[in-house]
C-alpha cells in the first residue's frame, strides 16, 4: 500500500510539471505597472516585475494579462496563448497615456 501511495504521489507531480509552462514579457515605461495578473477563469496569479520584466510560471490555456498602471499611465490588457512546457515571450507591452 505504502509503494501505491508513493507511486500516485510521483505520478501526480510528473503531470502536474507538464502542465505547466512560462510566459515572460517586459512592461514600458518600466516604471508602469502597479501590479500585472494572469486571469484565467477563477484562477488569478499576480505577477512580479523587475524594472518592467516579468515572468510567471502558469497552466496551458489563453489568459488574459491585467496590467494596473500607474497613473496617468492607462490600464492594459492582453490575452496570451500559452503552451504546454514552453515559454511565452509576449514582447514589450507598452502602456500609454
Amino acid at each position: 500500500t505504502l509503494i501505491a501511495i508513493i507511486i500516485a504521489v510521483a505520478s501526480l507531480h510528473a503531470f502536474r510539471a507538464m502542465q505547466h509552462a512560462s510566459v515572460t514579457g517586459s512592461i514600458q515605461p518600466s516604471y508602469g505597472a502597479k501590479t500585472i495578473w494572469a486571469i484565467q477563469g477563477n484562477d488569478t496569479t499576480k505577477i512580479f516585475s523587475d524594472n518592467g520584466a516579468f515572468t510567471c510560471n502558469l497552466k496551458p490555456g489563453t489568459w488574459k494579462l491585467r496590467i494596473d498602471a500607474r497613473s496617468p499611465l492607462k490600464d492594459r490588457d492582453v490575452e496570451v496563448l500559452v503552451q504546454d512546457r514552453q515559454n511565452t515571450d509576449i514582447g514589450v507591452i507598452t502602456l500609454h497615456y
